[in-house]
C-alpha cells in the first residue's frame, strides 16, 4: 500500500510537470516554457513538456539549454563523470554538467537531506536493491515516454528491478554477478603433474574440494579457491542451489525470508563443509586476501565479480599467466543461483529540470558511456543487444559472466531487503568462524530478520 501511495504521489507530479524527459542539439534549444508554436504532428504535451514523436525525446528547458542554469550530476567514479560531462555537453552544445563523487549507496539518503533544500543531484546513479528505500523516500521520479525506449533497449531482467506498476523508475545502465575465475597456465600445471583430470574449470565444487586435499599448504598460504565467505551476497549460491528463494519466486513477498527453511539449513551444512579447505576467518576473507592474493598466479580458483577483472589482468601481466571465466560449477550436482545486481540511473523528483535531467539520464544509458564504462571501467552494459558496443560480444571473460546471468536472480528490491543483508551476514559469519551451527543460525537470521523488521531500522 505504502509503495502505492508513493506511485501515486510522483504520478500525480508528473502531471503537474514536476516529472518528464529529453532533448536533443537538433532542437535549437526550443522548450515547452518558452511557449513557442509546435509541430502538433510530432510532439505532443506530457506534464507540462513536450515530447518529440520523431526525435523520440523531451525539449530540454530553457534554462538549460542556453547554459544560464546547469544540471548536477551525482557518480561514484570519477572518471567517468568526465566522460559523462564531456559526451553530454558535445551533444547539447551550450548545456553546462556540474558532477559529484558520490558512493551509489550513499545517494539515497544523502539525496533525502539535499532534495528539498535544492543542493542535491539532477541525476545520481544507485544500486537497484535501493530502489525500494528510494521510492519510500519519494526522491526518485519515472522515466516518463522513455519507457518504451528503455523496455526495449535493456534486459528484461534489469528493466524488471526498475518496474513498480508499469513505471520505470530509472535508467538500469550495467548489470553485474559473480563467476567462477580460474587460472588457466595453473591448472595446465596441475594437469600435467596429474593433480586434476583436465585444464578445464571445475564442473562441481566438489571437484574444487578433492583437490584442495592435494594443493593447499595454510604454512605457505596456498588455496585452492579463494572468496568473500563473509559477504551475504557472495554466499547467495550456497542456498540457492538447495533450493532457497528469497521472498518468494519474485522475490517481492517481504513475509518470506524464510531463514529457517530446510534449504537455508542443508546450504550452509554445504557451505561449513568448505572452511577446512579456505580456512581463515571471515573477517580475513577480504579483497586483498582473495582477489589481490589470486593476482599473484599461484591459486587455481577464484569466486568474484567482473569488478575484479581490472586487477587479474594487471597481475596476470605481471605474473605471466592466463585465465578464464567460467559459471559457477554445480554445488553437490546442484545448480546454484546468484544474485545479480543493476546499476540504476535515476532522476530526482526535487529536480527543477525533469527533462533535461532524463535527458541526462538516458544519456548515461547511451552507447556512448556503455561502451565507455566496458572499455575503461570493466563494467557489464546491461543491454540485449550487445553488438552496438565494439568487442562486447567477443570478450570472452564477459560473456562467461552473462553466461552466469543465467543462472542469477536480481537483487529483492523492496525495502526489507535491507534488513536481510544484516541477518544474512551474521548467519554466514557465523557458520564460517563456527561459533553457530547452521541450524541455530538460520534460526537466529529468520530471529534477527523479523526483529529488524519490527522496528523499523
Amino acid at each position: 500500500m505504502k509503495r502505492r501511495m508513493v506511485a501515486l504521489f510522483l504520478a500525480t507530479c508528473m502531471s503537474v510537470g514536476m516529472l518528464a524527459g529529453c532533448g536533443s542539439e537538433e532542437q535549437s534549444n526550443k522548450s515547452a516554457a518558452s511557449g513557442e508554436a509546435q509541430d502538433t504532428e510530432t510532439q505532443n504535451e506530457d506534464g507540462g513538456l513536450v515530447w518529440n514523436e520523431e526525435q523520440q525525446m523531451y525539449e530540454l528547458e530553457e534554462e538549460i539549454a542556453n547554459g544560464s542554469a546547469s544540471l548536477k550530476l551525482w557518480v561514484d567514479n570519477e572518471q567517468l563523470a568526465v566522460a559523462v560531462k564531456e559526451g553530454f555537453e558535445a551533444k547539447y552544445p551550450g548545456t553546462v554538467v556540474e558532477t559529484e563523487v558520490v558512493s551509489s549507496t550513499e545517494s539515497v539518503g544523502k539525496l533525502m537531506l539535499e532534495g528539498e533544500a535544492g543542493t542535491g543531484a539532477d541525476v545520481f546513479i544507485i544500486p537497484h536493491d535501493a530502489i525500494g528505500d528510494a521510492m519510500n523516500s519519494t526522491v526518485i521520479g519515472m522515466m516518463g515516454n522513455y519507457d518504451t525506449i528503455i523496455r526495449d533497449r535493456f534486459l528484461d531482467s534489469a528493466v524488471e528491478t526498475i518496474d513498480y506498476e508499469g513505471n520505470l523508475y530509472g535508467v538500469p545502465y550495467l548489470t553485474e554477478s559473480v563467476a567462477l575465475i580460474y587460472n588457466k597456465t595453473l591448472l595446465e600445471q596441475l594437469a600435467s603433474e596429474g593433480l586434476v583430470d583436465s585444464a578445464e574449470p571445475a564442473k562441481d565444487m566438489n571437484d574444487i574440494m578433492a583437490l584442495a586435499e592435494k594443493y593447499n599448504d595454510p604454512a605457505a598460504n596456498k588455496w585452492t579457491i579463494r572468496w568473500e565467505a563473509g559477504n551475504s551476497y557472495m554466499n547467495h549460491m550456497f542456498v540457492t542451489s538447495f533450493g532457497y528463494e528469497l521472498f518468494g519466486a519474485d522475490g517481492t513477498d517481504p513475509d518470506s525470508a524464510n531463514f529457517d527453511s530446510q534449504a537455508v539449513v542443508d546450504g550452509l551444512k554445504y557451505f561449513e563443509q568448505f572452511r577446512p579447505y579456505w580456512d581463515v576467518n571471515q573477517g580475513d576473507a577480504n579483497w586483498d586476501t582473495t582477489v589481490v592474493e589470486f593476482a599473484k598466479g599461484e591459486t587455481p580458483y577464484l569466486i568474484c565479480g567482473p569488478w575484479s577483472l581490472e586487477e587479474i589482468g594487471k597481475g596476470a601481466e605481471e605474473n605471466g599467466f592466463e585465465f578464464g571465466v567460467s559459471k559457477l560449477p554445480m554445488f553437490d550436482g546442484k545448480q546454484p543461483y546468484t544474485f545479480s545486481g543493476v546499476q540504476v540511473v535515476c532522476v530526482s523528483s526535487y529536480s527543477k529540470y525533469p527533462a533535461a535531467a532524463r535527458a541526462l539520464a538516458m544519456f548515461i544509458g547511451s552507447d556512448e558511456i556503455e561502451s565507455f564504462a566496458y572499455k575503461t571501467l570493466g563494467k557489464l552494459p546491461a543491454l540485449k543487444d550487445g553488438s552496438t558496443i565494439d568487442g562486447l560480444n567477443e570478450d570472452a571473460k564477459v560473456q562467461a559472466f552473462m553466461e552466469q546471468a543465467q543462472f542469477s536472480k536480481a537483487m529483492p528490491s523492496i525495502p526489507e531487503v535491507s534488513y536481510f543483508w544484516t541477518a544474512a551476514e551474521g548467519m554466514y559469519r557465523g557458520v564460517w568462524d563456527k561459533t553457530i551451527t547452521p541450524e541455530d543460525a538460520a534460526k537466529k537470521a529468520q530471529e534477527d530478520f523479523e526483529a529488524l523488521r519490527a522496528s523499523g531500522q
